[in-house]
């Protein structure tokens, strides 16, 4: 019986020894995005491990095995590096929808970042391996022991074949379920994909299942009319206040507060003074959050919801959207009278990205003006030149102000801004920057991170040239008065960690990392707040999905309440973010990725206002439910919406 053990482990020493490494380097790799070095589900892990064996098993040679179970253990570790740096950039973990979005990824990267301990965990697994193989190797030359490795591959290949079968009957169970069990999952679920099937179990899993979606049932969309039209959006003491206003929505990239509170008030107003001035007249949200990325931030602000298990941009493109906000001001222009309004989208980057030229149609713009546009226009590009720096907000409104403020024209403007995108290494565009910031001694250089934050403010800083630009335009244009003008970050600075770094806070689990700016300026309203005697400030949490029908609310526009997540910033309602792209539900007070897996909770918080957080989250996922059913059917392509 020794003797035969011992035969087998020579024969087979290998693949025994790969299967010891690669399952180990699969549970200390989750170590490194926030997870324990386990794997809850581990059935299919184990059943992928056994394929790789037996394919490795196959090669009679056992150089030819040292070197198939090389590439295997290269492959693994290659998934968790990729991994990595998706976690570390944007903190997502993957899936398949995620395979729309690589050329939006390609084109945002600048340089490579990966967890340290990670990398050096890989080289050292990687050499013990090589040191292994290689002694081995040569103990087998020396005795003569190279081939003979297995006497027939007859049953290998069975096995290999049973193997392969049993994995693709099996992981479905693992996750798939009814809609029902999917809402379910959304608000107690404890685990998520990384935790349940390991790195390479989760890829071959989004691989091989490919984001099924939602299947809606039909016979139930002649019924849903009677939810979607139940009940009016509330309203405010400020309803219609703003009626016949113009509209410049800017989605302000990865806008942060703490540049512009820094240092004390004096230098702010030399560094920031367009920004300083703007939070002076306008309605500040204070705790306003969101954690989202940039495409779900836009559909939010845009239409007030967000398909589940799929992308707005690349899954729902040409869906028919008559209740978003592009396509109820074009209605609302025109019952007010006014003739062909102009409802156009800029981004001084590609137009392709997030696939926007097709999305913003589809969403009732008039067109979408990109860089290409603008370099047509004559606006400098520096983002797809070698330069390969960002180009400058102050560029983009300086070549483009007529067409985004038009003179004679009712109009509905939104910007998504560029200069302050990530990554922040030192960029020549921002030089100017750069010296005033020396001038008055501010963000001075330093290590890696601080030298970060001097970008950042310094793309800050020509953001904040773009807004007086703008403003000036406006004014000059007499139509300051009749525009209102909303300012909105998509998200904070994640890139590189930096949001981390300023803010003093090691986890990512933490509400105040997601505390972001949002502002409202309009003169119309800020006149009838202060008439009332109101502070120009709302001090309760809000959230990018609030956008919505609080413009509906100051411009008098009705609306139904569940088309939408959030509701207007002026009612005592308070709403609550879930990000699908990150898992998690937040507010001000919790953070977590379902309601029996909270990994933020507040000092102050009670069981009260777990309570409230629990209601919320609950009431959220129902009107998931209504959206999907809304997305997934192309709802409105073939019912008529009731204004």
């Amino acid at each position: 019986m020794k003797e035969k053990i011992q035969k087998f482990l020579s024969k087979n020493c290998i693949p025994l020894v790969y299967g010891i490494f690669a399952f180990s380097w699969e549970l200390l790799s989750l170590i490194y995005f926030d997870l324990s070095p386990k794997i809850t589900k581990p059935i299919f892990p184990c059943l992928l491990l056994a394929i790789g064996i037996s394919v490795i098993c196959l090669f009679q040679s056992k150089l030819r095995r040292a070197v198939m179970s090389t590439v295997f253990l290269l492959f693994q570790m290659g998934i968790a590096l990729a991994c990595n740096y998706l976690f570390l950039s944007n903190g997502t973990i993957f899936e398949w929808s995620m395979y729309n979005q690589r050329n939006d990824a390609y084109g945002t990267v600048e340089h490579l970042i990966l967890s340290r301990g990670l990398v050096i965990q890989a080289v050292l697994m990687l050499l013990g391996y090589l040191a292994f193989l290689i002694f081995y190797i040569r103990h087998c030359k020396k005795e003569g022991l190279m081939l003979a490795a297995s006497a027939s591959r007859k049953p290998l290949l069975v096995s290999l074949t049973v193997l392969t079968v049993f994995a693709v009957l099996y992981s479905p169970k693992q996750k798939i379920g009814s809609n029902d069990d999917l809402y379910r999952n959304l608000l107690y679920d404890t685990n998520n994909n990384y935790q349940e099937l390991g790195l390479s179990g989760n890829l071959v899993y989004e691989v091989l299942h490919r984001a099924p979606g939602i299947t809606v049932d039909t016979e139930k969309l002649e019924t849903l009319s009677e939810t979607l039209y139940s009940e009016r959006l509330e309203t405010s003491a400020y309803h219609g206040v703003s009626k016949g206003n113009n509209v410049v929505m800017i989605l302000a990239e990865s806008f942060e507060w703490y540049p512009l509170t820094m240092y004390d008030e004096e230098i702010t107003k030399q560094i920031y003074p367009n920004l300083w001035k703007m939070m002076q007249e306008s309605l500040l949200l204070d705790q306003f959050y969101a954690r989202e990325k940039t495409d779900t931030s836009e559909a939010l602000m845009l239409l007030g919801s967000n398909p589940s298990g799929k992308y707005l941009h690349y899954d729902f493109p040409v869906n028919a959207y008559p209740y978003s906000l592009p396509a109820l001001f074009r209605s609302e222009s025109s019952r007010l009278g006014f003739d062909k309004p102009s409802i156009r989208s800029f981004h001084h980057s590609e137009g392709q990205f997030y696939n926007r030229k097709q999305l913003h149609v589809s969403l009732g713009f008039d067109s979408l003006t990109d860089v290409h546009d603008m370099q047509a226009a004559g606006m400098p590009e520096t983002w797809l030149s070698e330069l390969k720096e960002r180009n400058l907000d102050s560029n983009c409104i300086a070549y483009m102000k007529d067409e985004m403020f038009p003179k004679d024209e009712h109009f509905f403007t939104f910007w998504i801004s560029f200069c302050t995108h990530g990554f922040y290494d030192k960029r020549t565009t921002l030089q100017e920057y750069y010296e005033r910031f020396d001038e008055y001694e501010v963000f001075p250089e330093g290590d890696q991170k601080q030298n970060y934050l001097r970008t950042y403010a310094a793309a800050v800083a020509d953001f904040d040239k773009a807004i007086g630009m703008m403003m000036e335009d406006l004014e000059k244009k007499n139509r300051l008065d009749d525009t209102t003008i909303l300012i909105i970050s998509d998200h904070n600075t994640y890139y590189s960690k930096l949001s981390n770094y300023v803010k003093g806070i090691e986890t990512r689990y933490n509400s105040e990392l997601y505390r972001i700016p949002c502002m409202i300026f309009d003169r119309k309203l800020t006149a009838a707040m202060k008439e009332n005697g109101e502070e120009l400030h709302i001090d309760k949490f809000t959230t990018t999905s609030d956008i919505i029908p609080t413009v509906l609310d100051i411009l008098g526009i009705p609306g139904w309440k569940n088309l939408y997540y959030g509701s207007t910033v002026f009612s005592d309602k308070e709403s609550i973010v879930f990000s699908r792209a990150y898992n998690l539900f937040l507010t001000d007070k919790f953070m977590g990725s379902s309601l029996a897996d909270i990994k933020f909770r507040a000092p102050d918080a009670t069981e009260e206002d777990f309570a409230v957080f629990s209601e919320k989250a609950v009431a959220h996922v129902e009107r998931i439910k209504l959206s999907d059913q809304i997305f997934y059917s192309d709802y409105f392509m073939n019912h008529a919406y009731q204004p």
